[in-house]
């Protein structure tokens, strides 16, 4: 501001002196006044520009500073926040973790509890079989009472052991299917087992010996079918000898399933596995008929479990049984059997010898 103040003293002082303002008219001094008041204009821009360009950039400054330490409280805050959340979640996950580790030790000590008394009822039922194979007689009333009483405990454990089970995977949301399985399975067979028709019948205690196996479980991971035990093996597609052979280096047989449990067999097969898996059985064309490997068991060629038009001449020995599926197996859901080429590579059906 001092530039102002000597530009003001500077016009009154020419304005005081008397030659001056003799010299000069009146239009002269508005004219000096006028360019006096141009000039203090443009430097009053010039000086007013500069000062607010400093006030924005001071102030820009301040803006700037605020607003970081407004975003710095904030973003400390709501780290705070979620801090505190993900501690109270994780705390509440521990919790439930060990309410479900607590409740599967429960579980499984139900379960050996129910498998203990399955075990003993068992050992009871194969007793009193045993009895009667003794005899060599039909079996007493006394004996088919024990018996049938021994079968409904094991109905009743399977059921809770099934409900326990389905409780388990309820809760914690796992897979359990060979479990599920092998108890479906207790129940299928015990439930198949009306030892009131096998009284009516005169059944032998020898019978009963071979229904009672109807109550030992397969292994893990087997479809049970009525006394038989088959499992499919999907690793690869092979030859029917290959498949032979893979059977037997697991300990067991290339599958013989009784006709009886054939179209039920091929039904489950494919509800495990997919419709269109096909797989080799134990049987290989000798020249008239096809022959299973174990037990040299013919099939018959007029047999209804087969596939229309076969075997037809598919007899020879470069011939073997094939449990069809596909497309096939819907158009003629009862007759499982084909003949196929044994070189052919189809997937692999074991069976419990």
């Amino acid at each position: 501001m001092a530039w102002l103040c000597r530009g003001i003293i500077l016009l009154l002082g020419l304005l005081s002196q008397t030659d001056y303002v003799q010299a000069c008219d009146d239009d002269c001094k508005d004219d000096l006044i006028q360019k006096f008041q141009n000039l203090l204009e443009s430097q009053l821009d010039s000086k007013m520009e500069q000062i607010i360009m400093k006030i924005e950039s001071k102030f820009e400054t301040l803006l700037e500073d605020r607003l970081e330490n407004f975003l710095d409280t904030k973003l400390n805050l709501k780290m705070d926040q979620i801090s505190n959340s993900l501690t109270t979640n994780q705390n509440a996950i521990s919790s439930d973790l060990q309410s479900v580790k607590e409740q599967i030790e429960s579980y499984a000590n139900s379960l050996d509890e129910l498998n203990t008394s399955n075990v003993f009822m068992t050992s009871q039922l194969i007793e009193h079989l045993a009895q009667d194979k003794e005899t060599d007689n039909a079996p007493s009333s006394q004996n088919i009472s024990n018996v049938n009483d021994s079968l409904n405990e094991l109905k009743t454990l399977a059921k809770e052991s099934n409900v326990i089970l389905t409780e388990l995977m309820e809760d914690c949301k796992g897979p359990s299917n060979t479990t599920t399985q092998q108890l479906n399975d207790i129940l299928e067979s015990t439930e198949e087992m009306d030892l009131n028709e096998m009284k009516a019948d005169n059944v032998t205690g020898s019978s009963l010996i071979t229904l009672s196996n109807e109550v030992e479980r397969c292994p893990s991971g087997f479809i049970k079918m009525s006394s038989q035990c088959f499992k499919m093996f999907r690793d690869s597609k092979r030859s029917w000898s290959d498949a032979k052979t893979k059977c037997e280096q697991e300990g067991y047989i290339l599958a013989q399933p009784d006709d009886s449990v054939a179209v039920n067999l091929r039904t489950k097969v494919l509800e495990t596995h997919g419709d269109y898996m096909s797989a080799w059985l134990g049987a290989q064309g000798d020249g008239s008929k096809l022959v299973y490997a174990h037990g040299g068991l013919a099939l018959d060629n007029a047999s209804p479990l087969w596939y229309p038009g076969h075997p037809g001449s598919n007899v020879g020995a470069e011939n073997c049984l094939l449990l069809l599926g596909g497309s096939d197996f819907r158009d003629h859901p009862a007759r499982p059997y084909v003949s196929n080429p044994c070189a052919w590579s189809q997937y692999t059906l074991c069976e419990v010898k």
